[in-house]
């Protein structure tokens, strides 16, 4: 539905994937199968006519519908064929299933797609994995075949001078509000003016990523957090949340899930969280977390 936050175009067959809302397009292609890949349901996958999406899917088109994913299983999937086997990515669980247990032959360039893939989900192996024998047993394979860590990770971590004003407003918005977490926020104006000066909207999710990856759960005392921001391809206008916690400590999936959506302890999100402005969103979110019980 939307282009990815960073350039990915030197990955082999990047050029032939089609980004276009999921809606219109599933209307105009008619698929017989839809395959869903690191979420587990079409509400995942879609940021706008979500309910609409999935009559078509499942009333109208009655096409088979198969996730592939590496997520805890919360109980929604709503399909025909749900392949997760607890991988620490769904890259590693799609190589696999295909190169693996189906034998699939493996297509030019796959062992950069892939290692990308592993690398980007696993936060560069940041996190504790029980399968990490078979984690490195891939890896190594990839790296056999060409790819390397040290090129990828260098591609990725480049910055555009936009991104970093982004970061710059995150830094300038982080609040300590004395209950243990830390959160920022992309304020409604600051939104308005990206999208007045017809400024990337990817540019600001990146910039969203950099802060809750690298600084979020990182900053003073505390170990936890969130980031909020509006979407800005959604209509009516809502918001997002990611969540970030270091490994024991909150599990910030119970929060997601509470606001529709998902993820792993450490590290999940929300997605069109409906909310008269910033201001409205960032409440709604420490009430859930209030209910919860994950306060001091």
């Amino acid at each position: 539905e939307e282009n990815t936050s960073q350039d990915l175009s030197f990955l082999g067959g990047y050029s032939e994937i089609k980004f276009a809302p999921v809606f219109e397009a599933a209307s105009d292609f008619k698929p017989d199968l839809v395959v869903i890949v690191d979420g587990n349901s079409l509400a995942r996958v879609s940021r706008n006519k979500t309910d609409e999406l999935s009559k078509l899917i499942h009333e109208h088109l009655k096409s088979k519908v198969a996730v592939i994913d590496h997520h805890p299983d919360d109980g929604s999937f709503q399909g025909d064929i749900y392949i997760n086997e607890g991988k620490s990515s769904t890259a590693q669980q799609i190589y696999e299933l295909c190169f693996e247990q189906l034998d699939f032959q493996k297509p030019e360039g796959y062992a950069k797609t892939a290692l990308l893939g592993i690398l980007r989900d696993t936060s560069r192996f940041k996190y504790d994995n029980p399968d990490y024998k078979n984690t490195f047993r891939i890896v190594s394979q990839l790296i056999e075949a060409g790819a390397s860590i040290e090129q990828l990770e260098f591609r990725l971590n480049r910055f555009t001078k936009d991104e970093l004003v982004v970061l710059a407003h995150l830094l300038e918005n982080a609040t300590d509000n004395g209950k243990g977490y830390t959160y920022s926020f992309i304020d409604d104006q600051f939104a308005k003016d990206w999208q007045s000066d017809v400024k990337p909207d990817m540019d600001l999710k990146a910039g969203c990523d950099i802060f809750t990856n690298q600084y979020l759960r990182n900053l003073d005392n505390n170990f936890w957090g969130f980031v909020v921001y509006p979407e800005l391809l959604s209509e009516p206008i809502s918001y997002s949340a990611s969540f970030r916690s270091v490994s024991g400590g909150v599990d910030v999936s119970q929060i997601a899930a509470k606001l529709g959506g998902g993820g792993h302890k450490q590290a999940a999100g929300a997605k069109n969280i409906r909310a008269e402005s910033i201001l409205d969103a960032i409440a709604t979110i420490e009430k859930t977390i209030s209910l919860l019980g994950l306060i001091k």
